[in-house]
């Protein structure tokens, strides 16, 4: 489905069934029921999306950069790189330094939990109900995507291990130290620790949004997808956010989707990152970049589509960070190809690393978990996601990549991107 901003990638999901969506204007409700059927009732499955607000100019003057002040970009840094498929050259911009050159990247960012707060839905004492995202910002702070844990390319952030086995075969390993050591010369791409900013909250009003209770009495909501984008506009102004940074906010037992006069016409949205022209200095061009995610609460995510893992803690937000990493500016193109899992002619041309995974389930996989790749980490389980590698998408047979992979650190993808049907 394409948005009227360019979301790049969001499947519609009509929803039909038992499930009714009315709109309350004079006096708050109650959320609606579900169970684990609620994913059932949707017939489909949930999704990323990806927007793209750069002008012509700046879409091509971040591509094919050898450095973002060499294209006139004040921004992230970014290294560039090209594959050839079929007489075609595809060239691509990536976040960090370039692998052959070896060092570490440390990558700046910024963290804002943000709640929310429901105008029309109230719990059984008739209180407004409100998801509470800064409950769980140490559970975030502490995963794998801030903190080290053990891959087979090594001990380090769950994003640069995905770089790692994307690029093993060519990155510098090392100045003959330790390859896990950041200082030591191998070549890494970190995200530094976050820097705090103020946690919100967001009211969310009348008719953007449905709120349901599962059987424990925990609750979810669906909300229009384009409020919360505009919220997210208006935070990126008064956050205090760097241009140089990656600004990562996160909602919590929330998933997001188009509405139309207060109706639902689609879910379920988890996550997207995009990058947006914030000022003009001269001939350099800001373009800030940024990264949204929402985190499901392991019984909520059990209790709603019937899989504790679905969407669970960190997996949209590993998806969303490796997506960033490997397409910062939302413009890196590659060879059309058909999303596996999905019906022939669900297509994509774009350099989106975890979208290929996303419709996996452990049924159709050969991970049991599906997309998700458990990761413990001071005694908690996290479940980050497998992503699609650079060899996936460039069809290149052997994959150059860790051991042959096509995605990482999971085997869910044993071979190739088809081509879309035509």
């Amino acid at each position: 489905m394409r948005k009227v901003i360019v979301y790049f990638f969001a499947v519609a999901f009509c929803l039909a069934g038992s499930i009714s969506f009315g709109q309350t204007k004079n006096s708050p409700r109650q959320p609606q029921q579900i169970d684990s059927n609620f994913l059932k009732t949707l017939n489909r499955v949930p999704s990323f999306i990806r927007q793209n607000r750069l002008s012509a100019a700046t879409n091509m003057a971040t591509k094919n950069m050898a450095g973002a002040q060499a294209a006139g970009i004040n921004s992230v840094q970014t290294f560039s790189g090209s594959f050839t498929f079929q007489g075609q050259v595809f060239p691509y911009t990536m976040v960090g330094r370039p692998p052959q050159a070896g060092n570490t990247t440390k990558l700046p960012s910024a963290y804002v939990p943000i709640s929310l707060m429901f105008d029309e839905f109230v719990d059984a004492n008739g209180n407004n109900i409100v998801l509470d995202a800064a409950a769980i910002s140490e559970e975030i702070l502490h995963s794998p995507n801030f903190e080290r844990a053990k891959y087979t390319v090594g001990n380090t952030q769950f994003g640069d291990a995905v770089q790692r086995a994307e690029f093993f075969n060519v990155m510098k390993k090392s100045n003959g130290g330790n390859p896990d050591d950041f200082d030591g010369g191998s070549w890494h791409t970190i995200v530094e620790t976050p820097r705090m900013l103020t946690p919100v909250t967001v009211e969310v009003p009348v008719g953007s949004s449905v709120v349901f209770q599962i059987p424990d009495g925990s609750f979810l909501a669906l909300i229009d997808i384009n409020y919360l984008a505009a919220q997210l506009n208006t935070l990126l102004q008064t956050e205090g956010v760097r241009v140089d940074e990656v600004p990562i906010f996160v909602t919590r037992n929330a998933v997001y989707g188009d509405f139309i006069t207060g109706f639902p016409l689609d879910c379920c949205i988890a996550g997207f990152h995009t990058a947006i022209e914030v000022g003009q200095t001269g001939n350099i061009t800001s373009v800030q970049t940024f990264v949204f995610a929402s985190a499901i609460d392991a019984n909520v995510a059990d209790g709603a589509f019937g899989d504790p893992t679905f969407f669970a803690d960190v997996q949209a937000l590993s998806h969303e960070i490796s997506e960033w990493i490997n397409d910062p500016f939302t413009n890196n193109i590659v060879p059309t190809w058909q999303f596996p899992g999905l019906e022939p002619g669900a297509c994509s041309n774009l350099l989106e690393t975890g979208d290929p995974v996303e419709n996996l389930s452990g049924a159709d996989s050969p991970s049991a978990d599906g997309p998700a790749f458990p990761v413990i980490l001071h005694g908690f389980t996290y479940h980050p996601q497998t992503e699609a590698l650079l060899p996936w998408f460039t069809r290149e047979v052997p994959s150059s990549a860790f051991g042959g992979a096509y995605s990482y650190p999971g085997n869910n993808l044993t071979s190739p991107s088809e081509a879309c049907p035509k």
